[in-house]
């Protein structure tokens, strides 16, 4: 066991070569356990998960679940510099299958943030027997627009050459917070310590080429219940609603948080609430309390809140303006 208890195993896969998974649970116990796949964003690590899942709000689920958190290659604390090429996020939303074959997991609730919401999606489209729902916070399904293909093409001259230029730190920022936060400062200093630059100028790559899933991921997710998350202030904020418009409405809830850029940090308290409301519905977490609503509660109206995740209330602001091309 590692630091915060995690189990660190090696997964080999075809396209990523080794993938390290931090195991957020006992296994030995995992009998009627719900088992949740998660996958981080670019400028961080499973460590946000780790985080998300140690808050309060999430210690009932916490309890009655295992999680595998994955590490995209390279992204690890002080890696070393990663070589060969590296894969594409289908490749690596491919080999997830490789990570729940090697935990000998039927199917799970796969969970994604930012760029690893894409994998999620990508492996849930491919493999939709295998996910039970899927969580998708800022997940972004669309290829870059005229505006943000325009700066990344000026990035990647540099990132090519796995450099993070000035820009490209400005952009994670912009990526993560969308707008002013106080965190931003405190978070670039982490990062530019603990991650490798190169490697992560590598998964940026990954996501500036990026293919296009709005056009499919309506019929192939149709039968999955999936969560779309996302803040009023994020960046990717219209590409989130676009995402909403493509999948099946009858499966899908969309919850947009006032007031926060980083959905996960600032409201992660909106977001477990919304997860374990999910998870009832898919017949999982069924004795997990609902933080915010009364302890005691009668079998019928927990029978109804099961009922309820597509339901739930959430906050629509204005639609942000489309840029112009």
């Amino acid at each position: 066991m590692s630091e915060d208890n995690l189990q660190m195993v090696v997964v080999q896969t075809q396209n990523s070569g080794v993938l390290h998974v931090y195991v957020q649970g006992n296994l030995e116990e995992r009998g009627g356990k719900t088992i949740i796949l998660t996958v981080h964003d670019i400028g961080t690590n499973h460590k946000s998960f780790v985080r998300f899942v140690n808050h309060p709000s999430m210690a009932a689920v916490k309890e009655k679940s295992i999680f595998l958190h994955v590490c995209v290659p390279g992204q690890e604390d002080n890696s070393a510099d990663y070589f060969g090429d590296f894969p594409t996020l289908d490749g690596i939303g491919e080999d997830l299958n490789a990570v729940l074959d090697k935990f000998e997991v039927k199917s799970a609730i796969a969970f994604g943030e930012g760029v690893g919401a894409n994998i999620v999606c990508r492996f849930a489209m491919g493999h939709p027997n295998r996910v039970m729902a899927v969580i998708l916070v800022h997940c972004t399904s669309t290829t870059a627009g005229i505006i943000e293909y325009c700066k990344e093409k000026v990035m990647n001259m540099r990132l090519e050459n796995s450099i993070m230029s000035d820009g490209a730190w400005d952009y994670l920022l912009a990526h993560k917070f969308g707008g002013e936060s106080k965190s931003r400062q405190e978070f670039l200093e982490e990062l530019k310590s603990t991650l490798n630059p190169k490697n992560l100028s590598k998964y940026l790559v990954a996501f500036t080429k990026r293919t296009d899933l709005s056009s499919t991921i309506g019929t192939k997710l149709e039968t999955v219940d999936a969560l779309l998350v996302t803040g009023a202030k994020a960046t990717h904020l219209h590409t989130v609603y676009t995402t909403h418009k493509s999948m099946n409405k009858k499966k899908t809830t969309l919850l947009v948080v006032d007031n926060v850029g980083d959905v996960m940090q600032e409201a992660p308290d909106k977001l477990s609430r919304a997860l374990i409301l999910l998870c009832k519905g898919c017949g999982v977490l069924s004795g997990v309390a609902i933080p915010g609503m009364e302890r005691q509660r009668t079998l019928s109206s927990s029978m109804e809140e099961a009922d309820r995740p597509r339901r739930m209330s959430v906050t629509q602001p204005h639609l942000p303006p489309v840029p112009s091309a």
